[in-house]
């Protein structure tokens, strides 16, 4: 979910895969038109109202980047404990960030002027990222920290089975096969529920992904390689759409996610080289901050917006459905919608550009030079940190 171009430029097989990275970009702005929900002919999109299965993408992508990065490095000896650290020094700084805003927006606003309840245990839940062990996502003081909950869990399965042989791989595909098995069987419960069950599916499609990309070459031209681009994304399209299972959809998704980013990890398809131009590797670049800082100014609007429009004597623009969706909540008819939503994401970017220069990059800086200084390994030494 976390991945520079700079970094991908130093991947140890050589590969930048400045495709994903841009994948990853368009797939954090899916997640944030479904917060914003059906708001604008944009949001409205059928595919984009499910769009919170792309958090899977995240976790494949994750498994396929974290394993061509560090799978080689952990198996010769490099330190569990600096994977780990590098990993904390990456992620949790813009967690942090994130909780501490959007709480102070639940307590200053959202209980002290609209006298909504606090709820504490729900702050502590998401700054001490325990909301991946929780039955749902729902956490407004961490909109959405609950998958870098989820993520942190994954690191440190990789960290304990990357290198150990066929005892790893059984203990993965083990854990694998039974969170399908739960996923299939909706067994939702506070430890090991669904949100961490969507978690170690991908990654270990992740994972088996950059075996096959590492292992595996067919000799597949342009134009095949483009009509697999193609029908990779028309199918999860369509799947987003249809969801043809429900909920359990995921279980179709999550295997196409993993196939999507075999094939895109080529970097060579005429879609491929689309997602190479400028804007959109900007885009994958400031993903992660995209991912986390979008809620900040959704939620706001969501919660100020009608109280704001009442008191301009316009409540006929405040919605009456029941329990409407995000800034569904705002009755501005499509073109407004489609206008305000526009500057939401302009906003966004703008924002996220800021915080990978002052937190992101800091941060990974911070911890990469403390590990060269833990350990002189020359593998510590050469560390990635994506």
């Amino acid at each position: 979910m976390v991945a520079s171009r700079e970094a991908l430029a130093r991947l140890p097989d050589g590969g930048r895969f400045i495709a994903l990275d841009s994948l990853r970009g368009v797939a954090a702005l899916a997640v944030m038109l479904f917060h914003m929900g059906p708001f604008g002919w944009l949001g409205a999109l059928p595919f984009l109202r499910n769009g919170w299965l792309m958090v899977d993408f995240f976790f494949v992508l994750s498994g396929f980047v974290i394993a061509a990065s560090y799978g080689g490095r952990l198996a010769q000896g490099f330190s569990r404990r600096h994977f780990l650290a590098l990993r904390l020094g990456r992620v949790v700084p813009l967690h942090l960030a994130t909780v501490l805003a959007a709480s102070a927006f639940e307590w200053f606003y959202v209980s002290g002027v609209l006298g909504e309840q606090a709820r504490p245990w729900l702050f502590w839940r998401g700054v001490l990222l325990l909301d991946g062990f929780a039955t749902g996502a729902s956490n407004p003081y961490a909109p959405v920290s609950w998958s870098i909950s989820v993520e942190i869990v994954l690191y440190a399965i990789a960290a304990v089975l990357f290198g150990t042989g066929r005892r790893g791989v059984a203990a993965a595909l083990l854990l694998a096969g039974g969170c399908i098995a739960a996923l299939t069987l909706e067994w939702n419960h506070p430890g090991l529920g669904r949100l961490l069950q969507r978690g170690v599916l991908g990654f270990a499609l992740g994972v088996g992904c950059h075996w096959l990309h590492r292992s595996w070459h067919p000799r597949l031209g342009i134009g095949l390689l483009t009509l697999l681009e193609v029908a990779c994304l028309a199918t999860l399209v369509w799947l987003l759409a249809a969801m043809p299972l429900g909920n359990r959809t995921l279980l179709l998704t999550s295997p196409v996610f993993a196939l999507t980013v075999l094939v895109f990890a080529r970097d060579k398809g005429g879609i491929s080289r689309l997602l190479q131009v400028r804007p959109l590797i900007l885009l994958g670049t400031l993903s992660y901050s995209i991912y986390m800082l979008h809620m900040l100014l959704i939620r706001p609007l969501a919660k100020a917006g009608p109280e704001l429009l009442r008191m301009l004597g316009r409540p006929d623009l405040v919605a009456t459905q029941p329990r409407p969706s995000g800034l569904a909540i705002l009755a501005l008819g499509d073109g407004t919608a489609m206008a305000v939503s526009l500057v939401l994401i302009g906003l966004t970017i703008a924002l996220s550009a800021l915080s990978f220069r002052w937190l992101e990059e800091p941060a990974r800086r911070w911890s990469r030079d403390h590990a060269r200084r833990w350990g002189p390994a020359a593998a510590e030494r050469e560390a990635l940190t994506i």
